[in-house]
């Protein structure tokens, strides 16, 4: 999980207007299977570290989960 905070925290770092990223794409950066990674953020979502689209195929980190990464 902290993996994929950190991938999503560099998103919003990186970018003046941070926008949602795909599933396929954090699968892809962290060798893991796309069912795998779906169902972290549906973990990690209901925790309020992310924020997910329902289907959990795009995803954008919360303060909260910025405040985990620090």
């Amino acid at each position: 999980m902290h993996k994929i905070l950190e991938l999503l925290a560099h998103n919003v770092r990186s970018n003046t207007r941070p926008d949602f990223v795909d599933s396929m794409f954090i699968a892809g950066e962290l060798n893991m299977s796309v069912q795998e990674t779906k169902q972290l953020l549906r973990s990690m979502h209901a925790m309020g570290t992310v924020e997910s689209s329902m289907d959990c195929e795009y995803s954008l980190i919360t303060y909260k989960g910025m405040e985990l990464c620090q």
